[in-house]
Formats: C-alpha cells, structure tokens, sequence
C-alpha cells in the first residue's frame, strides 16, 4: 500500500462538507488528535486528523466551522474508526465534542495481544514499513494559529500509516484465532465514559521526584510550592510546571538562587510569592512516615482476596503470555472485593471488562475469591504468540523521512488564507 504524505487542511464550511463526503464513502478511517495538554491545565483538542482512502485530512476545531458534523461518521457503524491507542482519544473527542463512537479498532492493543516488542506507534511504523517517523513535534503548541507546515506535515503521518498497519495486524489476529477478543475490547472502549470537562490535579508532596532525600521541613515547602503553583495554573490555565518547574522548586527549596535569578526566573510578583511561602510554612513538618504507601489502602480483611486476585492476575499473565495492563489492575481489584462480586453478572455490572474478558477470566476471578482452585480455567485459555524475536531491521539510510523539505511540502500541499486547495487526486463534489 503506498502511504501518501499530502494533506488537506479543513478550516471552512465549504472543506468540511467535502471532506465529509469523502469520509463517508470509506470502509475504514484512521483517527488521530492533538491535544494543548502539554501547555494549558485544562487540555483541549487542537486537531483532528483522519485518513481515508489514502487521502490525510486535518479538521481544525478552533476554526469557525461547525466539527460536530464530524459526528455521523464516528457513530456509524459501517465505517470502522481506526485508532492507535483509542482510549485517550475516544474519551477526549467525548468530552470536547459530545461524539458517540460504533465499530472501532486500536493497533496499540493489537499489537500488545500480537506480543509486539514495542506498542508505540513509532515501534509499529519502523515494524511495518521500515521508516522511521519523526519525534520533532511531540511537544509542539497545537493551540497555536497559524499551525506552521512542519506541525501539519508531523500531524497528517500520525494517521497515513494505520491502515496498512491495521490491514496487517488484523490478518495475523484473525491467523491466531484472536480477533474476537480484539474485537470486543475495541467495543468496550467505545462505550467509555468522555473525560471530566474540568480537572483538577492535586497538589501531592509525596510524589515530587526523589521526595524522601528532602528534610523534613523542606517537603513541607515543597507541598506549599506545590499548593501555590496548582492554584495559579488552573487560574491561568497554564500547564502547572510551565508556571514553576519541579527543578526551580528543588532550587528554591535548597536555597540556590540569588534573589536577583529568582525575579528573573518567576518574576517579581511569583518571586514574592514563594518568599512568603519560604518564611510561613502552612504546617508541621513532612515526615518520611507521612509519606501513604499506595493510593489506596488495602484493609486487613481485604488483604486475603486481594492476595489471591493478584496471585491470579501473575498466572495469567503467565499462562498467556501477556502484559499486566491487559488485565484488572489493582484498583480495579480491590473494586470487585469491595463489590461484593459473587456472580458473572455482578462483574459485568462493574464496567471494568470487556465481555470477552468476563466470559473468559469471570468463572476463573469467582474461584479466586473463594480461594477454589481455578487451574482449569486457566488451562483452556488460548495462549499468545511472542512476536518480540519475530521481525528485525536495520533503518535504510534512504528511507522516506517523516518530515520532508519545505520545497517538497510545498509542491504537494496548497493552503490559501480562506479556502482548502485540494491535491490532483482528490475528487471535487459540486455544490448542491
């Protein structure tokens, strides 16, 4: 399949209804989005790029143009919606947008059921193709506008390669008879509740970087630091270390800067902030014995069955040869001991696995909760191929870059102010 690097960038009414014809003429699509995550507190999303039928197009949704419309695609079931790693998109595009999702595939849990070395899209691209993508942009400011070319260029790529990924991988599902349990985690990501419209992220001392090696009264600065910048990010809407780095907290904590460096550092007003922070600490001291074990605390007449639940997890991982994130995580344990859960049916109400998962692993989880012997169970589980030692390569020299030169991204793109240009190969759909 040969991957077309051009772009259409749909900014305008007029591009979107094309582009939305094109969409709804294909069988498969390939979805990607970029998100201000990594400069604003409450993140949004700053593009959606879709491929299909060879054609890469990015919908911008700052724009003034009505992105909803995007919706009859995401929820029509005769189209699959083709992610690399769905969960965070799906609940993302949710929560800003209100889409439904039906029939989509994820190459990243794909590839982690097909016992893929790596599961990043970079790993996969490089597996597949033999070309190695780009990095450049992964921190870009999608918020921005105007994009600039090299942006939009990184962007369309997210999603070029997928379906010739998707077209490989669902063989080799389908080879090891394990499509369907691809199939109905794909479907129980769809049905996932959208992100929290505002989040707050808490301010724990305990999880600053190396926070046992700080003396006491210092973990108490950091937490204050801490409490201040969190407050002040979600004012402003700023990422909280683009407002105080976890480096410059370590420096102001130890005392490092001159008073001159940390104005110029934080600024006048900041800089007075975390003077007074420095000389009026908001409590006692923070010992290493008030540093929390776990995010969560496990009882005494719980540990027995959480115990045996994660003695079950390790053999299943064993057994099939798979990773841990495939299977209940601890929290998700400790909801089904505190559940109750005493039948199929009271997993299920839970929401927390797929129904292949609760066909498969429910009679197996009952048992260990009981502390029954489940070995055969266990036994009739389909084992996993390892495909870690499977394919190997060494990049090419003159394979295709990522991003090319702006005089070839301007050969194949042209963008004017107001209106999309689209490629030779695209079809032009009269106005009705």
């Amino acid at each position: 399949m040969q991957i077309n690097s051009k772009y259409i960038l749909v900014q305008d009414k007029k591009s979107l209804e094309l582009a939305l014809v094109h969409l709804n003429s294909a069988k498969i699509i390939s979805v990607d989005t970029e998100s201000s995550g990594f400069y604003t507190y409450h993140s949004k999303i700053c593009l959606i790029q879709i491929t299909a039928n060879n054609k890469n197009f990015i919908f911008d949704p700052i724009s003034q143009m009505d992105i909803k419309l995007l919706g009859s695609v995401f929820k029509n079931p005769n189209i699959i919606k083709l992610f690399h790693s769905a969960i965070d998109d799906v609940k993302a595009l949710k929560r800003d947008f209100g889409f439904e999702f039906k029939n989509i595939a994820d190459t990243m849990y794909s590839s982690k059921l097909l016992g893929l070395e790596h599961n990043s899209l970079n790993y996969l691209v490089e597996y597949y193709h033999q070309v190695n993508l780009s990095k450049t942009e992964q921190k870009s400011n999608w918020e921005k506008r105007p994009l600039d070319k090299q942006q939009l260029q990184y962007a369309a790529l997210d999603t070029a390669y997928l379906e010739s990924i998707w077209e490989k991988m669902k063989s080799e599902l389908e080879r090891q008879k394990i499509l369907d349990e691809a199939i109905s985690e794909f479907e129980k990501i769809s049905d996932e509740a959208p992100h929290p419209k505002e989040t707050t992220n808490e301010a724990h001392w305990y999880k600053f970087p190396e926070i046992e090696s700080f003396n006491s009264s210092e973990r108490r600065i950091i937490q204050d630091i801490l409490t201040f910048r969190e407050e002040k990010a979600k004012r402003m809407n700023k990422a909280p270390f683009r407002v105080v780095s976890n480096q410059n907290i370590v420096k102001i904590v130890k005392k490092e800067l001159k008073p001159e460096e940390q104005i110029a550092l934080l600024g006048k007003k900041d800089s007075g902030e975390l003077d007074k922070i420095l000389l009026n600490p908001s409590g006692p001291p923070l010992e290493k014995s008030n540093i929390p074990k776990a995010d969560f605390e496990v009882s005494s007449e719980e540990e027995p069955k959480f115990k045996e639940l994660r003695k079950w997890r390790e053999k299943v991982m064993k057994k099939r040869n798979i990773d841990h994130s495939m299977l209940p995580s601890n929290k998700q344990i400790l909801l089904m001991i505190r559940s109750n859960v005493e039948s199929i049916e009271d997993i299920s109400k839970l929401n927390i696995l797929s129904k292949w998962k609760i066909e498969n692993y429910g009679t197996s989880i009952l048992k260990a909760l009981k502390n029954e012997n489940y070995d055969q169970e266990l036994n009739n589980l389909k084992v996993l191929q390892n495909s870690k030692k499977k394919k190997s390569f060494t990049p090419k020299k003159n394979n295709p870059p990522r991003l090319e030169t702006k005089t070839k991204i301007e050969e194949k793109v042209e963008i004017e102010k107001d209106k999309i240009i689209f490629d030779e190969n695209t079809e032009i759909v009269p106005e009705s």
